[in-house]
């Protein structure tokens, strides 16, 4: 129990450290990157010594509407990629939860269980979000009159399909840890 415990505390400072690096080099991105070829990429040159090189890559579907919203005139990051970094930061959040429990010794939790499910409802909506936020963009400027010229897309891929997957295994284990909660309360309640 003790080994759980000291490694939930590194991988908390990890998740924070993975979290910050996402949101710092997104934003980064964003606003000192170029667009091009339908995504934002941002070159770092060090003094000649190395190069960092960071993306803001779109999905296919994604990266098809990015383009014609670029030649339309808008910044495609900020709709696009500013909706697109949500369900990291709540898989983030969550993550973080689950081993802060891991971290006082709770392993077989009904929070556990509900940090898990979470991560799962995470991916599923990252589905729909996925499918259906293009739509929504293209028929919000047609609607306002802002611009006709972004088409409604709508694709179902393989991006959706891993967050199917993602999904449905978070859950299962949810379910196991739920199971294995009310197994060790048995268990307790027999001795």
């Amino acid at each position: 129990m003790d080994r759980i415990v000291s490694l939930s505390k590194w991988i908390k400072l990890l998740i924070v450290f993975l979290a910050l690096l996402q949101v710092s080099s997104y934003c980064g991105t964003m606003m000192f990157g170029e667009f091009q070829a339908g995504e934002y990429v941002l070159t770092i040159d060090w003094w000649g010594w190395f190069s960092s090189y960071l993306a803001v890559d779109f999905g296919s579907p994604w990266q098809a509407l990015a383009q014609r919203l670029y030649d339309a005139g808008f910044h495609p990051g900020f709709i696009l990629g500013s909706v697109e970094i949500l369900p990291y930061l709540f898989i983030y959040y969550f993550l973080y939860q689950l081993f802060g429990l891991y971290q006082q010794g709770q392993v077989f939790t009904t929070a556990n269980f509900r940090c898990l499910s979470h991560i799962a409802l995470v991916f599923l909506a990252w589905i729909l979000l996925s499918l259906f936020y293009p739509m929504l963009v293209a028929s919000t400027l047609h609607f306002s009159g802002i611009s006709s010229a972004v088409p409604m897309y709508f694709s179902l891929g393989s991006q959706e399909l891993k967050y199917a997957l993602f999904g449905m295994v978070f859950y299962c284990v949810a379910w196991v840890m739920k199971h294995a909660t009310e197994l060790q309360e048995e268990v307790e309640l027999t001795i």
